[in-house]
Parts: C-alpha cells; structure tokens; sequence
C-alpha cells in the first residue's frame, strides 16, 4: 500500500510558521529596525498562504463556517505566549502600543484604544506555533483538518490581526522611529 504525503502547500506553510515563529521567539537577536523589517518579510506571506489554502479536495476555501474546530493542538503554553509578548514589547519600548481605530471599543467612542503590537504578534505565533507543531505529527489523514481549523482562525480573528499588526509594523518601520533610539 502506497503512503500517502502531504501536500507541498501545507508542508511550504507549515514551514514559514515555523520560520516566523523563530523570528517572534527571539527577538533579542535583532536589533528592533530589524525585526521589523523581518515581519513585514513573513506576515504578507502568511496572509497569502493561509488564504490560499483549501483544507479538503473540492474545496473552495471559503466554506470555514462549516469547518470544524480543535484538530490544532494547545501546544504553545500561557508561559511562552507571555515570554513572547514580553520580548516583542521590550523591543518596541514606547512603540509597542498603538491606536487602532478599526477596534469595535472605538467605533462609537471618543475614548482612543491603544492596541499592544506584542500583544498581537504574541497573538500570531500561538496559532502559528499550535499549528505547526500539530503538523509535524500530522499525517495525510488528519491534515485537511489541521489546515480546517487554521483556515477557520484566519476567516475568524487571525486575518485582521495580521492586517492590523502590520499597518502598524509597516508605519514604524518606514518612520525609522526606533532607529533614533
């Protein structure tokens, strides 16, 4: 009997997770102008693949309502999400916080919310993280639905978290703030 592999676009996924996830691990390794540079590298790159899979033969992608959630295992802890986030914000300093205005606390308020960069990213690399060591043990079998169930957190919160934290990457970055430093 013939095994069957997965697919090149879930495994080529599965490995820009891991790549990304690398670079919001350790961001004492760069210097901050330099992070940046790097998720401004990786997160169009993640929208796109994610958007662009179709978890089951047939499928058109966009029927994530109807996928099931839970095929990603918990595998990042509360501890690592914190050292992430602490990490990144220690990085940012001042400019970790940012005001968003597409946040739904804002849209009939005059109060500014102020949206923790860390926070999202921190955000990004437990979904990333869960999913890419769910499917390093994953087979071809149960892979549609790993894939499933990060397709169903892009189209629920993950899509505007990338947007959002790279509108806000991207206007620090070109405004070199933390190059003054």
């Amino acid at each position: 009997m013939e095994e069957k592999s997965l697919s090149p676009q879930a495994l080529s996924l599965a490995g820009l997770a891991v790549e990304f996830c690398k670079v919001l691990a350790h961001p004492e390794d760069y210097a901050p102008q330099d992070f940046l540079r790097e998720c401004i590298r990786y997160i169009p790159r993640i929208y796109i693949a994610v958007s662009d899979i179709k978890p089951y033969e047939g499928d058109t992608g966009e029927a994530y309502d109807e996928y099931e959630q839970g095929a990603m295992s918990g595998n990042v802890t509360e501890e690592q999400y914190d050292i992430i986030r602490e990490g990144i914000a220690g990085l940012l300093g001042e400019y970790d916080v940012y005001l968003d205005t597409p946040v739904e606390d804002m849209r009939f308020s005059d109060t500014p919310v102020g949206v923790s960069l860390a926070e999202q990213l921190a955000d990004v690399f437990q979904v990333l993280g869960d999913f890419a060591s769910t499917m390093s043990v994953s087979d071809e079998i149960s892979a549609p639905d790993v894939l499933a169930d990060l397709k169903y957190a892009f189209h629920t919160y993950l899509s505007d978290v990338l947007c959002s934290s790279l509108r806000a990457i991207n206007m620090l970055y070109q405004s070199q703030a933390l190059l003054e430093e």
